[in-house]
């Protein structure tokens, strides 16, 4: 399910055409491409659900031999200060954050499907660890207008409060 899940992911944002059109104009070989969400974060910052991801860059992450590229931003290998990629379980399955930090105090996570290039590669010294997403007080306050928000449209479906 997981690999179904990132082909349909990657269809719709084309991650396989962004990878051949950077590596043709470049000149450059990606080593992993994915469709991500992109956020910029305080350092080491935990990873929560939150309005941050809402506002997130969406575009395709590509790791080469010399930087990482996603949309706007281009981040070079030799800036990184620390990166790990923190996979995550879900109830539509395994996906991964990546946390990047870089030496002029720059914090970025990227959000994406799970991927082994990312594992498998050598140009990124990258620690690989579990994690859970935290929640943010945002997210809990959205959740419980939503609900009850349903709620209310219920009740008044079954006629217990009018219009």
């Amino acid at each position: 399910m997981d690999k179904i899940l990132k082909a349909f992911v990657d269809l719709i944002y084309g991650s396989n055409s962004k990878r051949k059109r950077f590596e043709s104009k470049n000149n450059e070989r990606v080593i992993a491409a994915d469709a991500s969400k992109g956020i910029i974060t305080k350092q080491n910052n935990d990873i929560t659900r939150g309005a941050d991801w809402i506002v997130s860059q969406r575009a395709v992450i590509l790791l080469t031999e010399k930087q990482i590229v996603c949309g706007k931003w281009q981040i070079p290998i030799d800036n990184i200060s620390k990166a790990t990629l923190v996979k995550i379980k879900s109830l539509l399955g395994v996906g991964q954050v990546l946390k990047i930090d870089t030496k002029n105090n720059e914090s970025y996570q990227f959000g994406m499907q799970a991927n082994d290039e990312w594992i498998n590669q050598n140009t990124l010294e990258l620690t690989v660890e579990n994690g859970k997403v935290k929640t943010s007080t945002f997210s809990w306050i959205i959740r419980i207008v939503a609900v009850g928000y349903l709620i209310y449209l219920l009740l008044q479906k079954l006629g217990v409060i009018s219009n």
